[in-house]
């Protein structure tokens, strides 16, 4: 197993061309066998990015924390994905129709709840309890079915975990997700003490962050939250990706697993949503003739898995560091480095 020649060499062009101040990647196949790159900076001013460095992994929490601890709730038979928010809070949408309490953990799931992507909820003062208030409350702006990616709707998947489970998300996530999976280097912040590549010189918070998570509404959640707070490494993440790969009865039960990568709903755009993971459509990140599914987070990371072709990909940048830009470069990356590992694994398109 080694990383293709053109994909080390897209890597450093990423770098170069300021794309992101350093990249690691991280290639397992159906055996497990992996190969890892590392190129560039933790940050602007050094040290060297190595395969040992965590990076803010943003909405990849959604679906490496929040989506597999669902998983493991509905496999004991304490939440079926039909159970309305209605079931586990009584106050959700109290005084709006159509009523937040009536849709569906599978909805939730697929972002097609009706609730809008964000809400600033950090520009108040509030806590956890506060900032769950406010996201049961939340006004519909769409029609339940209409697909929305929310950070919203992870917010409060995460909630439910926590009042089923009797604990946060950060203790069930370690002890049931990342424990099995041997994933030893991936944790909620904040972190000190392991090497970090640093996100944003953030004006709000007057500080260069480094292990701090970077998403606003999630320091409202004390960094824990369902839609971001997650660091880890490319390897970890590989491991997890394994593990769907391969249907790894450790994370759930196989039949769950197919489930969610099934065709679940489908954007205005064209973009094709299974439970938790985006699925390979025109235009995606996936790249021309992407056949998988996956995920990205704002940061500049994700995770690709291609089950037809018995591998998957994951690339971690910090791509927001010192500042936040366009995202075009990142997406542009993460087509090409795609589309190279399937010539090199010989899929065709």
């Amino acid at each position: 197993m080694h990383i293709p020649e053109p994909v080390r060499a897209r890597l450093a062009r990423a770098v170069a061309d300021g794309v992101t101040p350093g990249a690691v990647l991280t290639l397992v196949d159906r055996g497990g066998a992996t190969a890892t790159a590392a190129t560039g900076l933790r940050r602007s001013d050094g040290p060297a990015t190595d395969p040992d460095t965590r990076y803010d992994l943003a909405s990849l929490t959604k679906v490496v924390a929040t989506l597999p601890s669902v998983l493991k709730l509905v496999a004991a038979g304490a939440v079926d994905l039909g159970d309305p928010v209605g079931r586990f809070f009584s106050g959700a949408g109290l005084f709006h129709q159509p009523s937040l309490a009536d849709v569906p953990v599978r909805a939730l799931l697929a972002h097609a709840s009706g609730l809008p992507a964000w809400r600033p909820l950090y520009a108040q003062p509030a806590d956890r309890r506060a900032a769950l208030a406010a996201v049961l409350n939340t006004e519909l702006p769409h029609p339940p079915g209409t697909v929305v990616y929310s950070d919203l709707g992870f917010m409060l998947l995460a909630a439910i975990v926590e009042r089923v489970a009797h604990e946060r998300l950060d203790a069930f996530a370690a002890r049931e997700v990342f424990a099995p999976l041997g994933m030893r280097a991936t944790a909620f912040g904040p972190l000190s003490g392991v090497p970090l590549a640093a996100t944003e010189d953030c004006g709000w918070r007057d500080r260069v962050l480094e292990g701090e998570v970077h998403d606003e509404n999630a320091t409202v959640w004390d960094g824990v939250a369902g839609h971001a707070g997650l660091f880890g490494t490319a390897e970890d993440l590989a491991r997890y990706a394994h593990a769907w790969l391969t249907h790894d009865e450790r994370l759930a039960p196989g039949p769950l697993l197919a489930a969610c990568t099934a065709e679940a709903a489908v954007a205005a755009d064209g973009a094709r949503r299974g439970l938790g993971w985006v699925l390979a459509h025109e235009g995606s990140f996936g790249g021309p003739g992407a056949r998988g599914y996956g995920h990205t987070g704002f940061t500049g990371t994700s995770i690709w898995i291609e089950p037809d072709g018995g591998h998957a990909t994951v690339v971690l940048t910090n791509r927001v560091h010192p500042r936040r830009g366009s995202p075009a470069g990142v997406h542009a990356l993460r087509q090409d480095v795609h589309a190279a590992v399937r010539d090199a694994f010989g899929v065709e398109a």
